[in-house]
């Protein structure tokens, strides 16, 4: 009989659930959630901790795609080696901790959110795992290889690390599209570009915060007259509410970022093209 995986006892799966627990808190202004989910990330989830030590082991796999073989096999390798030099009761003890905050501070469905992601999360669960048996291992092992290896889209659509050369790229291509940047539109760029380890969370909460902030400027645009009496710019609007709606905050890559982007600036006109009393 296969042993059901326990998502509570998989890092990844905690971290991105509760990644999805501080967006509902934000949408909902639930300050008192919010600030015990961020006081979670923040107490273990650092990254020279034990927690944020073994989600980097994760991510190394996670984050990569259109490999070859041999690279693929050695980010793999690597991926178990780090893991391997962790301390598991240290895990296991500090993962008790963050189950028991959970329980007792948001709630015990929280564990319950969907995860896009899962069945990998927990693939690599059992690839780390000494007690998973050695042929199933390998096997798995093959398949996140293959994976890995499958002819996707670039990587860059996932959130990694980027070096101030590719930040500044990336903004001179907004700016010769959309001339210059918005301070909100800076505020989630920086966010983003420094999106690494810790980081992260404060680039998932402010972008939380921004998308909550757009839909509800999105949806009060539907009582301008200039929207309400005309069709075509109702409609085109709504289709705005459901891309945002549409939006997942734990795998927001640079794909989704632009969309955003584009957004901000479509909100922004909102204001700047309303008629003034």
């Amino acid at each position: 009989m296969k042993k059901r995986h326990n998502k509570k006892r998989n890092t990844a799966l905690i971290y991105e659930a509760l990644l999805v627990e501080m967006t509902k808190a934000i949408v909902h202004s639930n300050s008192n959630k919010r600030s015990n989910i961020l006081d979670i990330f923040r107490t273990h989830f650092q990254p020279d901790g034990i927690l944020g030590k073994e989600l980097q082991c994760y991510r190394a796999i996670m984050e990569s795609s259109g490999l070859d073989q041999y690279t693929a096999e050695k980010i793999i390798f690597r991926a178990k080696a780090q893991h391997d030099s962790l301390n598991k009761d240290e895990i296991f003890t500090e993962q008790s901790k963050v189950i028991k905050k959970v329980n007792q501070n948001i709630s015990p469905g929280a564990f319950s959110n969907f995860i896009p992601n899962y069945k990998t999360f927990a693939t690599l669960a059992q690839i780390f795992s000494e007690k998973t048996p050695l042929k199933q291992r390998v096997l798995m092992e093959q398949k996140v290889i293959n994976t890995l290896c499958a002819s996707t889209e670039p990587s860059e659509d996932r959130m990694a690390p980027v070096d101030s050369l590719v930040v500044s790229k990336f903004s001179d291509k907004y700016n010769e599209q959309y001339a210059s940047l918005l301070p909100e539109q800076k505020k989630l760029l920086s966010k983003y570009i420094l999106g690494v380890g810790i980081n992260d969370v404060d680039f998932r909460i402010t972008l939380a915060e921004e998308l909550h902030r757009l839909s509800k400027e999105v949806q009060n645009s539907l009582n301008l007259k200039e929207v309400r009496s005309d069709a075509a710019m109702c409609k085109a609007t709504k289709k705005v509410l459901q891309e945002i709606e549409k939006i997942n905050v734990p795998t927001v890559g640079t794909k989704e970022l632009k969309k955003i982007l584009k957004i901000q600036t479509l909100v922004n006109e909102y204001h700047t093209d309303a008629p003034q009393d």
